[in-house]
């Protein structure tokens, strides 16, 4: 299952309201914390245990509807992944996802009828992503289905028109930043700041990096919204210069141990309209060659570092520790 452009935005918006939610009850924190940790990490069926938990403390919570039966639709469980997307679907704010997420399923399972009159209510919940329906892997079956056309052409009018729906999200987290600066007395020259939202390491992230599932993908390389580089003055990385700038970076894996850190125009990203959830739809940026090393000890959280060598004043590296791995990009800062 390709997860939809629109049920990505309100997956991050979902479990941001989990983890931020003030709900007297620790326990039901807690298992909001580990249901949100585990789709971060890709364990779905832990995620599912979770969530059912939650709509069963609650069985009005539309967002934990959503997401149990997101996480049973990617761990293959169709059937059990069905009720819980027509749950959703009487929630008013989750209608669209659910409906979608349904049609989802009849097309998977051979329902071409069932699966249109779901898109047709997909539709009329206000979904307009073209480009997500036409390369959503769910609907391949149906793609010869002379009613696929009308459903695309349907959806193409509501994203010229500017029909579909259209929410907004609260969303409060918690950010880390590394910064090079540099000062002298005519003030500062220049400096090197980025900044991320950490995320846990997982063992099933290390199973996933080690058996190359993620080969060819670009990584969010952190939660939430993007990690960034905002470079006053211009770098060069090895035979790979980097204009000063604002960017959005991305990581990935190439091959076995081969690791790419990719810059991206941050202006350029915002015109495609792109959360950090779909930044595997980007393509090129600056790329930079990562060196890879294997950590003596593993490091439980995302870190990067900016950090000068011994006695230089404009020679260092950016390193990147996540699990069992190590990342270093040498750079040299182009000092006035």
């Amino acid at each position: 299952m390709r997860f939809p452009s629109l049920t990505r935005a309100l997956l991050i918006a979902a479990l941001s309201a989990f983890l931020s939610a003030q709900d007297p009850a620790v326990d039901i924190k807690k298992v909001r914390a580990q249901a949100t940790e585990a789709v971060q990490a890709g364990d779905f069926a832990i995620a599912a245990a979770n969530f059912k938990k939650l709509t069963e403390a609650d069985p009005k919570d539309a967002q934990s509807w959503q997401l149990l039966g997101y996480s049973l639709h990617m761990a293959g469980k169709l059937d059990e992944a069905l009720p819980a997307h027509m749950k959703a679907a009487e929630f008013k704010q989750t209608a669209g996802v659910a409906t979608y997420n349904i049609a989802c399923v009849h097309a998977l399972k051979g329902n071409a009828d069932e699966a249109f009159a779901w898109l047709e209510k997909c539709c009329a919940a206000g979904f307009d992503d073209l480009g997500q329906l036409q390369g959503d892997t769910d609907f391949d079956s149906l793609r010869k289905d002379p009613r696929m056309a009308k459903i695309e052409a349907l959806v193409q009018g509501k994203a010229t028109s500017g029909g579909g729906g259209v929410q907004v999200f609260e969303q409060s987290i918690a950010r880390k930043n590394a910064r090079a600066a540099w000062f002298g007395r005519g003030g500062s020259p220049g400096q090197i700041a980025i900044d991320w939202s950490p995320v846990n390491w997982k063992e099933s992230m290390e199973k996933a990096v080690s058996s190359g599932k993620y080969k060819g993908q670009k990584w969010r390389l952190g939660a939430d919204f993007w990690t960034r580089l905002d470079n006053s003055m211009d770098l060069q990385c090895g035979a790979v210069a980097v204009p000063a700038g604002y960017y959005y970076l991305t990581l990935e894996q190439r091959d076995g141990n081969t690791f790419v850190l990719a810059l991206h125009d941050a202006a350029a990203v915002r015109k495609l309209k792109l959360d950090a959830f779909m930044c595997n739809k980007l393509q090129g940026g600056i790329e930079i060659p990562m060196t890879h090393a294997t950590a003596t000890e593993a490091q439980k959280e995302l870190d990067i570092a900016v950090a000068m060598n011994d006695g230089s004043k404009s020679e260092g590296s950016i390193k990147i520790a996540f699990g069992g791995h190590v990342l270093t990009a040498a750079f040299t800062a182009k000092l006035e």
